[in-house]
């Protein structure tokens, strides 16, 4: 039986061929495949190891904020020079701790508003700066690698009170 079987695909041998490229054209799909799985495996094992340590940033972040206050308190209190010294040291280790991490602060006071960066505490009205920008920051809004980490908390302007404004452009 396999006598017959070798005999007629002798006998045709386009036959062959056609099936010769389906076996090639699938091999060449399969590695095609392979190779796409690999980068990808690849990327995931990248952005698995670049986020891995996110959660235990993130929980950092509050003990951070707190630094920063307590440093800017002892700097203004007459006799807190030498704590403030310290406080200043430890915040110097842990911002250098998130920047070796890929975490960076957003920047905030005098930039645009930005929904998927910063999040709007209060607003204020004022001739100083224009409409949706940032006058002060509350807390900061860190990124790791890009990716939000965590939105910097904010006061946004107003513009210019338009009811004051409507009524000095009647007055003059």
């Amino acid at each position: 039986m396999n006598k017959d079987k070798a005999d007629k695909k002798a006998e045709n041998p386009a036959e062959n061929n056609n099936e010769a490229e389906e076996f090639k054209d699938k091999w060449l799909r399969t590695l095609a495949e392979y190779e796409n799985l690999k980068k990808r495996f690849e990327k995931e094992k990248i952005d698995f190891l670049r986020f891995s340590n996110e959660r235990i940033l993130t929980q950092l972040l509050p003990i951070i904020d707190d630094f920063d206050r307590a440093h800017d308190a002892a700097r203004k209190h007459e006799h807190g020079e030498v704590f403030s010294k310290g406080v200043e040291m430890i915040l110097n280790q842990l911002h250098k701790l998130l920047t070796d991490n890929g975490v960076e602060k957003i920047k905030s006071v005098r930039e645009k508003f930005d929904p998927h960066l910063h999040e709007a505490i209060a607003t204020i009205e004022t001739d100083e700066h224009p409409e949706d920008t940032i006058v002060e920051e509350i807390s900061p809004g860190y990124t790791i690698s890009g990716r939000l980490l965590r939105a910097a908390r904010v006061r946004i302007s107003t513009g210019p009170d338009k009811d004051k404004k409507e009524g000095e452009e009647k007055n003059g």
